[in-house]
C-alpha cells in the first residue's frame, strides 16, 4: 500500500481526505495531529517525514481567518507561517523523498474585476492580506518543486467543520428575515466530490502546477442560500444586501468564479448540495 500523509486532516478539507482515504484499500493514511507534528517545526516535520517515507504528502492546513490577519501583526504572522513557509517546506521534503506533493489554493489570489470566470491562465491580484500569502506559497511551491500541484479550489461546504451552510441553518428556520450578500459570487464546492476527485484522478498523475476544481454552477451568496432554502424546504424571508453593509476588514473579490482550461468541471454543485443536505 501506498503511504498518503495529509497535513490538516482535522479541518474542513483535510477530515474529508481522511476519511476517504482510510476507505480505500489502495492507500495507508498518516495523519499526525498538530501536537505531534507541527508545521512550524521544520525538525519536526523532516523527522517525521524521513521516518514514515510516505509516497504521497498533502497539505490541508492552512491560516483562513481572512479578517483577522488583515490588520493584526500576530495574527499576519501566523498566516504567513501556515500558508507560506509551511507549504514551502513541504514541497522541499517532498522533493528531497521523491514524494508527490500537492496543496491548495484560493480563488482569493485573484482580484474580482473579471467579467468572466478565472482560468488558470489568467493574471492574479489578491486585494486582501489572506489572497496575498496563498499567492506567495503558489509561487514558492512551484519555484522550489516543478512537479507539485496547486489546487485552486473556493466555496467549500460539507461534513466535519462549520462553513457557510452551518451558519446559515439555524438563521433560515427563524421567522427574522436573512440579510446575505448578493454581489459576490463564486462556485460552492462538496469536499467530498473534491477528496475523491483528487484521489481517483490526481493522486498518481505526473499533472503539475496550478488547476482550477470547483463543482460547477456560478452563485452569489444570496443565490447560494435560496438553493439551500429550496432544499431544505424553509420558508425563511431572505433578503439579498450589498456587500457595503456587511463591515468586514478585508476585500473580498466580488467575481471570484474559477473554470478551468487543464481539467474537467466536477457535477453540478445544487446536485452535490441536494445529496449533502438529505443525507
Amino acid at each position: 500500500m501506498h503511504k498518503v500523509l495529509v497535513f490538516g486532516s482535522n479541518g474542513l478539507l483535510g477530515s474529508q481526505f481522511a476519511k476517504q482515504l482510510t476507505k480505500s484499500d489502495k492507500y495507508e493514511l498518516l495523519a499526525p495531529s498538530r501536537d505531534l507534528v507541527d508545521l512550524c517545526s521544520e525538525v519536526q516535520v523532516r523527522e517525521y517525514i524521513t521516518e514514515h517515507k510516505p509516497d504521497y504528502i498533502i497539505n490541508c492546513a492552512g491560516y483562513n481567518l481572512v479578517d483577522q490577519c488583515e490588520i493584526d501583526e500576530q495574527q499576519q504572522e501566523m498566516a504567513m507561517n501556515l500558508n507560506v513557509k509551511a507549504p514551502e517546506m513541504l514541497a522541499k521534503l517532498a522533493l528531497e523523498q521523491n514524494a508527490r506533493f500537492i496543496t491548495f489554493s484560493t480563488d482569493y489570489v485573484f482580484d474580482g474585476s473579471k467579467e468572466s470566470p478565472y482560468l488558470e491562465t489568467d493574471e492574479t491580484n489578491p486585494i486582501n492580506y489572506y489572497g496575498q500569502t496563498k499567492l506567495m506559497a503558489e509561487k514558492a511551491v512551484a519555484a522550489i518543486n516543478p512537479q507539485a500541484l496547486i489546487i485552486r479550489t473556493q466555496w467549500l461546504f460539507g461534513p466535519g467543520r462549520r462553513d457557510f451552510i452551518d451558519a446559515i441553518l439555524p438563521k433560515l428556520e427563524n421567522a427574522e428575515p436573512v440579510p446575505v450578500v448578493n454581489d459576490q459570487v463564486g462556485c460552492p464546492t462538496y469536499t467530498v466530490d473534491l477528496t475523491i476527485n483528487v484521489i481517483e484522478n490526481f493522486l498518481n498523475s505526473d499533472l503539475s502546477g496550478v488547476i482550477h476544481l470547483v463543482n460547477q454552477g456560478a452563485v452569489s451568496w444570496y443565490e447560494y442560500t435560496l438553493a439551500v432554502q429550496e432544499v431544505l424546504g424553509t420558508n425563511a424571508h431572505v433578503v439579498p444586501v450589498d456587500s457595503g453593509g456587511f463591515k468586514r476588514l478585508a476585500t473580498r473579490p466580488k467575481n471570484s468564479i474559477l473554470s478551468s482550461v487543464k481539467v474537467k468541471p466536477m457535477r453540478a454543485f445544487k446536485e452535490a448540495l441536494q445529496e449533502y443536505l438529505l443525507k
